[in-house]
């Protein structure tokens, strides 16, 4: 189990979910794994071999057992660091983080709302707001409790866009950077936010040294909503309002090649091998791995594979499409909508094209990580086709790892579609045109598959964690002046 610490260390990262989550085993003893995400993969990554602390929030009961009993360290791909969780009320977290993080900020960025009918805010959506006021001070208390004079204090992602204006009130020494993992929208939508919200959720962005984005898309999107909102004057990268001034970066976090290469090695990830090929025999493997997130465009997804099969006769019995899927925020209402309408596509799919020795869809939402490992070995199409994406790592990691010239059909709307050339790109919300590149993956010559799957596997890595998290250190400590 975790070892307790009483140590401060130079760089404090903050982010809702932290490196580790704890849970009960059958026998009622309390149980450690690590945490799950694209951020805990690039921020652990990113902290091999530095002095650092994370601060995270505590949303299980089993988590705010182990916040009380205060700091511990733990592991995260090889990074030893010191973690500290922010023990909050059921109420206050879930206001916080189910009714304003995901229902209105990650709707607002990833264009979700259908918007003649949301936003409608009112009383609830109020308290939502005044929760996550709440939270992001007590994540800047434990971030300046936690960092020495002078430290750098990282706090990740839209979750926590007011902390740096907090920490800058109270702890003006520190250096503040921010990074934000997920697209950011245009002016236009960011302006369907009630306008108080909309310029404290800025200002809060622009406390920081130094504010980071995956692409120059998202980035120039915050940019011209700080002008639009706030006035704020924009000159190259430095956008500055009143008396402040935050540099605005581009650091596309790519892949740690050596952890994810040593986790495919592990036993279960062979075993799990095992079972795909038991699965899916000698047939063609058309992928997606992905959490059970509405911007995924898991549905549209099923809907281009059953159009491929309606025009594609020849492909029954040869190609199986595996799902696998990792349930996510299924507290929210439309997300448990959202499941219910792509199992249903699912079985209306078998129900029509199934043999008796073939079934043409397999959904997996057993959060099986090895699996995943596997799978991405034995693809020979793998299918990233979100709405809108700040980068998806699921388009990095499949071809690092792939041993078959898969190929990539990749959403325009992903961050890494501004790297990763070589992939198949659609427009997410056509079906019947993800179905024709599919199909264009399906029927592309051995030669054209071996080279674009040579240059997908040079490019996919992007820019290493370490490299991403030194870029940033960087820019905060040039934008001080320190």
């Amino acid at each position: 189990m975790a070892k307790r610490v009483a140590r401060k260390a130079p760089i404090v990262v903050a982010s809702n979910r932290g490196p580790v989550a704890f849970g009960r085993a059958p026998d009622g003893s309390i149980v450690q794994r690590r945490g799950v995400g694209g951020l805990v993969t690039a921020v652990g990554g990113a902290l091999r071999g530095r002095d650092a602390a994370w601060v995270a929030a505590a949303f299980t009961e089993e988590d705010r057992e182990q916040a009380a009993r205060g700091p511990f360290t733990f592991d995260v791909g090889g990074a030893t660091v010191r973690v500290r969780l922010a023990a909050l009320d059921e109420k206050l977290y879930d206001a916080y983080y189910n009714e304003f993080s995901n229902r209105i900020l990650w709707f607002l960025h990833h264009y979700l709302w259908e918007t003649p009918r949301a936003p409608a805010p009112g009383p609830e959506e109020g308290a939502a707001w005044d929760a996550y006021v709440a939270v992001n001070d007590r994540f800047a208390e434990l971030i300046a409790d936690e960092a020495p004079e002078g430290a750098m204090a990282l706090p990740q992602d839209y979750h926590l866009s007011l902390t740096p204006g907090v920490l800058r009130a109270h702890r003006p020494d520190l250096r503040i950077g921010t990074f934000w993992h997920i697209p950011f929208c245009q002016p236009d939508q960011y302006r369907v936010l009630p306008d108080v919200w909309g310029a404290e959720l800025l200002r809060g962005m622009l406390a920081a040294d130094a504010i980071g984005f995956q692409t120059q898309r998202w980035a120039d999107n915050f940019k011209a909503c700080c002008h639009e909102v706030l006035g704020a004057r924009i000159k190259g990268k430095v956008v500055s309002v009143d008396d402040r001034s935050a540099r605005v970066g581009i650091y596309p976090v790519g892949v740690d090649v050596e952890l994810l290469r040593s986790q495919a090695e592990q036993p279960a990830v062979a075993e799990a091998a095992k079972r795909i090929e038991q699965l899916v025999g000698d047939r063609t493997v058309l992928l997606r791995v992905d959490r059970t997130e509405l911007s995924k465009n898991i549905l549209r997804g099923f809907i281009a594979y059953e159009r491929l099969l309606e025009r594609r006769p020849d492909l029954h019995g040869r190609i199986v499409h595996l799902a696998l899927l990792t349930p996510s925020r299924r507290a929210i209402p439309e997300y448990q909508e959202y499941m219910r309408a792509c199992r249903a596509r699912a079985e209306q799919i078998n129900e029509r094209f199934s043999m008796p020795d073939w079934q043409p869809l397999v959904v997996d939402e057993s959060d099986d990580f090895p699996a995943a490992l596997a799978a991405y070995r034995r693809y020979d199409v793998l299918i990233v086709n979100p709405v809108f994406d700040g980068m998806n790592l699921v388009a990095r990691e499949g071809p690092v790892l792939n041993e078959r010239d898969g190929v990539l059909v990749l959403s325009r709307n992903a961050g890494a579609a501004a790297e990763l050339t070589p992939a198949l790109l659609v427009n997410p919300f056509d079906a019947d045109g993800t179905a024709d590149a599919i199909e264009r993956g399906l029927g592309m010559s051995a030669p054209e598959r071996h080279e674009r799957a040579v240059r997908l596997k040079e490019l996919a890595p992007g820019m290493s964690p370490a490299a991403w998290l030194s870029a940033q250190i960087t820019d905060v400590t040039r934008q001080r002046g320190t």
